[in-house]
């Protein structure tokens, strides 16, 4: 039986408290009576919870931003079918209802109750689910909603929840988790803010341990005259330092404290500089490499390019040494080529594209030193695949996606063999999946659209797959709607539209229930809004205008989201360029012409801003704002530099522009080999019907 609060057995204290007119609560705990002592600890520490100090959003009182009072009946119901007053009162007084999910709580007439009453006032996205610990393993989120939630959520979707089982959040990451949610900040604002507080005394303490430890490894030099002694100090020196790397590390990075693990390394670094590194032993040189990496990774975090990357330059240094002592040493081969991965990465993320390559080129050649050194180990055989992904994805940004195709081929290919042993390894499956879409981003860059489609329905099968294996990882279902999306929009480049409509159809409903679970997920409404515009896209080209005018503006208003607030985003022609290249489109689908003008002037400005000369997809915005606008002798003079390496889409307005300077033989050979290739975009064919020399059509030019 569910648990409630009865006006008739509780003291006159607590039913004053709860029944005074004035009183909120910031949430009601529905919980079943089997579950009482998880709610009584949930309900303690939610309550003895004092958030740190936070900036007040625009119209909330700062002294409300806390947990307290937050509602749990104390005794059960009565034997009345109802839910009784006081009952009533404090969920319609609540701010958030929190449900302990378990198989009593599903099966309980009265949290099912509690849970209806709520919803009559309150949105299902103030609920927030918590699984209990003693839920099974491998219990879905499902299939222990009450039915009440269950029936209000769209088909498939389950609500993000918090997870107190024993491989899920555990109670502190719990409790943040809610009080982030009812506090209405981010969780990473709050677990940073929160930890603050807590690693003070931590923080003086580590300083102060670094100090000690680098004062007696100075005074065991300076001081010491045996061996022995000295070989024990120093021992015990380099056991501090271990834990500062490992231990210290796990409990302070999770919370954000990189500015206490910035001071660590270079404390260490400190340490380890004063002894030359032809007199470090190995141990000692494993260690400093360590903590050369962790400074690396801290300053590459915090921004700091140029430091990370003199960091990450030291490690690789150290690791190098490492191996030449010990060239038959796999576990140094593999520090090594972490830390040659990490430069190269910073150094592409610093533009330098040389040194990138560079880099990522040794990462593959350790690589595969690494399963020379040891065939028979999985880990080391993925890493081949990972080098070959890093190196293609380099290849891909510079536009040399022949390079970058060959690249993912052999990645593809390891993953698979990989596969082949271990069937069900969720990291393969991604990992496989994850190279044939930049496969299938590489085929339509060398204007292959079959083959890229191919790709992309791998990709797609994998990913679905993996989630039917794991229905409620949110972040796989994510990824498994995201490449839907980007094959939607291959079939409709085919000329497939009955089954690009179907399947974006399916992609916004998948879509809009995960938005529904978490809203503020900057990633997921990215995916929505270019799935409406697919959607767009597919109704302006099966004459359905109002419907296409419709999704683009509500794509509009998501992306419009991204540029306001404290982490706005700069405009994009990934995804504003696109937008507004559509409201072009579909101006000159409805003969605006003075409309069309307007909007492409308008989207030239903003293209022409971006690094247009450096990035394909940013030209071929700027290019087609050039054509739509009147000005084709300037769209080819955009796009001609990337014709070798442009898709279809890109090519079809090259082709366009040439026709309009009169350089017509070069157009026609650009729309016969896209056609020869499989394009058939609806736009593209209606453009260039019957315009074909010889008065060929497109649709003959197919055969």
């Amino acid at each position: 039986m569910g648990q409630s609060f009865s006006s008739k057995d509780a003291p006159a204290v607590d039913r004053g408290r709860h029944m005074d007119s004035r009183q909120r609560y910031k949430a009601f705990i529905s919980y079943s009576h089997r579950d009482r002592k998880v709610a009584q600890w949930l309900h303690r520490a939610l309550e003895t919870y004092r958030p740190p100090h936070l900036v007040a959003k625009r119209g909330v009182d700062d002294s409300k931003r806390s947990l307290r009072p937050i509602f749990r009946d104390r005794d059960e119901l009565s034997a009345s079918l109802d839910l009784n007053g006081a009952i009533r009162t404090a969920l319609e007084r609540s701010d958030a209802l929190i449900v302990l999910c378990s198989e009593a709580a599903a099966a309980s007439r009265w949290v099912d109750q509690e849970v209806e009453y709520f919803l009559k006032t309150g949105a299902p996205e103030r609920i927030i689910c918590v699984i209990t610990p003693d839920a099974g393993a491998q219990t879905d989120l499902a299939a222990i909603l009450p039915p009440s939630l269950r029936a209000v959520l769209p088909p498939g979707v389950e609500p993000l929840a918090v997870d107190l089982r024993e491989d899920g959040d555990g109670r502190r990451l719990a409790r943040l988790k809610i009080a982030a949610r009812l506090l209405n900040v981010s969780l990473d604002q709050l677990v940073q803010r929160d930890a603050r507080r807590r690693l003070q005394v931590m923080a003086a303490f580590t300083t102060a341990a670094v100090a000690l430890a680098i004062g007696m490894g100075a005074m065991t030099v300076v001081t010491l005259k045996s061996r022995q002694i000295a070989r024990q100090q120093r021992d015990e020196t380099e056991a501090l330092v271990a834990f500062m790397l490992g231990d210290l590390r796990q409990q302070l990075e999770p919370v954000g404290r990189l500015d206490v693990l910035d001071s660590v390394s270079a404390k260490v670094l400190a340490y380890y500089a004063k002894a030359q590194t032809d007199r470090l032993d190995d141990k000692a040189l494993g260690q400093r490499a360590k903590a050369q990496t962790l400074l690396g990774t801290i300053r590459e975090q915090r921004g700091d390019l140029a430091g990370a990357e003199h960091a990450f330059s030291q490690a690789a240094a150290t690791t190098h040494t490492l191996v030449q002592r010990n060239p038959q040493n796999g576990d140094y081969v593999f520090d090594e080529a972490q830390n040659v991965f990490w430069l190269g990465y910073v150094q592409w993320s610093r533009n330098d594209v040389v040194g990138a390559e560079r880099g990522f080129k040794r990462y593959g050649e350790l690589a595969d030193r690494l399963v020379a050194l040891d065939p028979k180990r999985p880990e080391w055989r993925i890493e081949v695949a990972y080098a070959k992904n890093n190196l293609g994805t380099l290849f891909y940004e510079q536009a040399r996606p022949a390079e970058a195709l060959d690249a993912f081929r052999v990645a593809s290919s390891v993953f698979e063999a990989e596969l082949a042993k271990a069937p069900k390894d969720q990291k393969l499956i991604q990992g496989l999946a994850n190279s044939r879409a930049w496969s299938a981003d590489c085929l339509m860059r060398i204007a292959r659209p079959r083959e890229a489609v191919a790709e992309r329905q791998a990709a797609v099968r994998l990913l679905e797959e993996a989630l039917a294996q794991n229905p409620s990882d949110k972040r796989l279902a994510a990824r498994a709607v995201a490449a839907q999306v980007a094959l939607a929009r291959l079939e409709l480049d085919l000329g497939r539209l009955a089954s690009a409509r179907a399947r974006s159809d399916e992609n916004l409903k998948r879509l809009r229930g995960l938005a529904v679970l978490d809203p503020t997920n900057a990633r997921w409404r990215e995916y929505l809004a270019s799935s409406l515009m697919d959607a767009a896209d597919l109704a302006l080209w099966s004459g359905r205008m109002d419907d296409a005018r419709a999704a683009h503006a509500e794509a509009g208003k998501i992306l419009a989201a991204r540029r306001v607030g404290p982490k706005a985003e700069a405009w994009s022609d990934r995804y504003e360029g696109r937008l507004d290249q559509q409201a072009v489109t579909l101006a000159l689908q409805s003969g605006r012409a003075d409309r069309v003008r307007t909007l492409a002037d308008a989207l030239a400005v903003r293209a022409k801003a971006t690094t247009w000369r450096k990035d394909a997809g940013a030209a071929a915005i700027y290019a087609f704002s050039e054509w739509s606008a009147g000005r084709a002798a300037s769209a080819v003079d955009i796009l001609w530099p990337w014709r070798a390496t442009l898709p279809p889409s890109s090519r079809d307005v090259l082709a366009r522009s040439l026709a309009a300077v009169g350089r017509r033989t070069e157009a026609d050979a650009i729309v016969r080999d896209l056609i020869k290739q499989g394009y058939g975009h609806p736009g593209f064919l209606a453009f260039w019907r019957d315009s074909l020399p010889g008065g060929a059509s497109t649709r003959e030019a197919q055969k």
